[in-house]
């Protein structure tokens, strides 16, 4: 069968039912306790030579036993057999298979070389598509499809693609506690067939993914990537954490998914003239996914800052600056009505906005975000949610028990201002201390759509690479 005949994509994410194939105790049933943790309507079939049940589920002893056809296989066999299984998996009618298997490009020796390459063979030979070897694969959860047990369900409109398998794992996990959701998470490992052009070429016109996410080691050819990216940026945003960025990383490249890591000069040229924004950690990646995926656009790069400490606000004052925002004086008719509920000595009302003491009340606080997203000035807000700061002098004004209410209400009025006036409104929780209350407050903000961050210099970061992006497509567009 040609190539050109095989299914797509998009064919492949037509699933019904899904094949485990390796069911193993000594993964303490991994994929089983994956694929079983969210409900869902798949019908799940699992096989394995050396186990009768699993979790209360029986197990087949090979797939011509399974009773039906089946759509989409997830193969995790010693390599010597995986060739044999992606064939029977094709009998079946799978559309599309995982290879979560190892032992091939990545080993760095010859005989994995030919191994992957022969498997590749075989796979182009085949109606089926398969990710990997040596990946985690799918992870879709609108379908309740995953690829890791133990984690929220958290469907929206962020595309993930990633050359590791833990580093999807790890995007996904911290990205639904930032409360981003996600459309479909692909992770390609060596990617002998689906490739990671492929996929930025399907999320393209995807109508359920507004922005992507990508961890990119290399590639065999980096020129179908490099015009994938070009092509995509121009439509929708997209952030890429490249690995293997020094001699050493990409020394370390060669040996997880045998990839070609290339020259970081010209990754990072090709990267500027394609406008995809780069970070260097996971952190800054989710960050900068957080303000695309639930903000409207900027328009302009002008911030305004609602803060508690003088001190802390020259620090961020400078941060917006370093990083290319601007940080423009508050206007005279906001200041004249901060004036009116703003009382405190040592307050500052010129942008950022230091409450001082004035932040303790809640009311006053959040009447303050408001009347700050509502400032024509300014066309971002940053929050700074002081955890510890408050929890402080809550403890000692025996008042534990209102803060719940008190950051639920500036949750509130930070959100007002998005739906009033259509702006960005960035939460930053900063790390300081008292983790269990600042959890909670990080959840109020999330649960309210907001994006939120660990830092300043987190939002400040992703605010300024969001807007850079923009500014740049649209003079694009316009020249």
């Amino acid at each position: 069968m040609s190539t050109r005949a095989r299914p797509t994509i998009a064919d492949v994410l037509k699933i019904k039912s899904v094949a485990i194939v390796g069911v193993s105790s000594r993964m303490g049933y991994f994929w089983v306790h994956s694929m079983i943790q969210w409900p869902h309507d798949l019908k799940l079939w699992l096989v394995s030579k050396g186990e009768q049940e699993a979790l209360g589920r029986k197990v087949y002893q090979s797939l011509s036993e399974v009773p039906e056809k089946i759509d989409y296989a997830i193969i995790s066999v010693p390599y010597k057999y995986v060739a044999d299984i992606v064939k029977e998996c094709a009998t079946k009618g799978a559309r599309g298979a995982t290879i979560f298997t190892s032992g091939y490009s990545e080993l760095g020796t010859e005989e994995g070389r030919q191994r992957e390459r022969e498997l590749a063979q075989i796979i182009q030979s085949l109606p089926m598509r398969v990710l990997g070897p040596n990946c985690m694969g799918l992870l879709y959860p609108k379908l309740g499809f995953a690829f890791m047990p133990t984690v929220k369900r958290g469907p929206g409109n962020v595309g993930f693609l990633s050359q590791s398998g833990g580093v999807a794992i790890a995007t996904y996990t911290g990205g639904v506690e930032s409360g981003i959701g996600f459309s479909k998470v692909f992770s390609f490992g060596n990617q002998i067939d689906i490739t990671a052009s492929e996929i930025l070429d399907y999320f393209e016109t995807d109508s359920e993914t507004e922005a992507v996410g990508a961890y990119l080691e290399g590639a065999k050819d980096g020129r179908p990537l490099v015009e994938s990216l070009k092509r995509f940026a121009a439509k929708k945003p997209i952030v890429v954490l490249k690995g293997g960025r020094s001699q050493e990383g990409t020394r370390v490249v060669s040996s997880h998914t045998g990839a070609l890591a290339g020259n970081s000069e010209l990754w990072a040229a090709a990267f500027r003239q394609a406008n995809v924004p780069t970070v260097t950690t996971l952190e800054d990646l989710l960050a900068t996914l957080s303000v695309f995926s639930k903000c409207p656009v900027a328009r302009s790069n002008s911030v305004g800052m609602v803060t508690i400490s003088g001190g802390t606000s020259v620090i961020y004052t400078d941060l917006c600056i370093e990083r290319g925002l601007k940080v423009p004086r508050t206007s005279d008719d906001t200041v004249t009505r901060l004036r009116e509920i703003i009382k405190d000595v040592g307050t500052g009302l010129g942008n950022p906005v230091d409450m001082a003491a004035d932040y303790y009340q809640d009311q006053t606080t959040s009447e303050v975000i408001r009347l700050v997203g509502a400032d024509p000035a300014f066309d971002s807000v940053i929050v700074e949610a002081d955890v510890h700061n408050i929890h402080q002098i809550a403890t000692i004004m025996d008042a534990l028990d209102v803060m719940p209410d008190f950051w639920r209400s500036l949750a509130k009025a930070a959100r007002e201002v998005v739906e009033t006036h259509h702006k960005p409104v960035l939460v930053a929780v900063p790390e300081v201390a008292y983790p269990e209350q600042r959890t909670a407050t990080w959840n109020t903000f999330v649960n309210e759509g907001l994006p939120v961050f660990r830092n300043m210099s987190e939002a400040v970061g992703a605010l300024s690479r969001v807007c850079q992006y923009y500014r740049i497509k649209e003079s694009r567009l316009s020249g």
